[in-house]
């Protein structure tokens, strides 16, 4: 038996051993190319997956910021209008000052948003006992990234009996 080098040692197929070899590491790195340029095509997907995070954080971060700014000006509406009314009811006559209470309040407003406000008396006399009511409204606009809404009228509605005895 002759020994051949192991390059030239042929198998059963009659191909050389050798260019099973290379047909193996060609495979190899074949697949090594493969994973890496998928791995590559993946390094982008981090960003976008990032910006649609963002996106949706952004709009849930604002959208619960403008719903506490709802509630406040909401909240400083009710008590303006609540102290213009209980002012009223000692001093009937005076409108002009329960409006720049309601005002007032809701220029106190911690978060803003408080435009001009609208105040209606309904008053039938000015008699002692007389009940009343005191309505505020204004429009409050909403504002969210990426998000459009309607202005919205917040109105708020308290009753008080006159207690001015003339």
């Amino acid at each position: 038996m002759v020994r051949r080098p192991y390059h030239e040692v042929k198998d059963e197929s009659g191909k050389m051993k050798d260019e099973k070899k290379k047909s193996k590491r060609n495979q190899h790195l074949h697949l090594s190319s493969f994973t890496r340029s998928v791995h590559l095509s993946e390094r982008g997907s981090v960003s976008i997956e990032m910006v649609f995070f963002l996106l949706i954080f952004v709009v849930a971060f604002f959208g619960t910021v403008e719903m506490a700014r709802a509630i406040s000006v909401k909240h400083a509406l009710d008590v303006g209008t609540y102290r213009a009314a209980r002012y009223l009811s000692i001093v009937p006559s005076d409108h002009a000052t329960a409006r720049n209470m309601i005002q007032t309040e809701l220029d106190r407003n911690v978060l803003g948003g408080a435009g001009s406000v609208q105040m209606t008396v309904e008053m039938p006399s000015q008699v002692f006992q007389t009940v009343f009511s005191v309505t505020a409204e204004i429009a409050y606009q909403p504002v969210i990234p990426l998000m459009v809404f309607a202005p919205k009228t917040l109105r708020v509605v308290h009753a008080q009996s006159i207690e001015a005895y003339p």
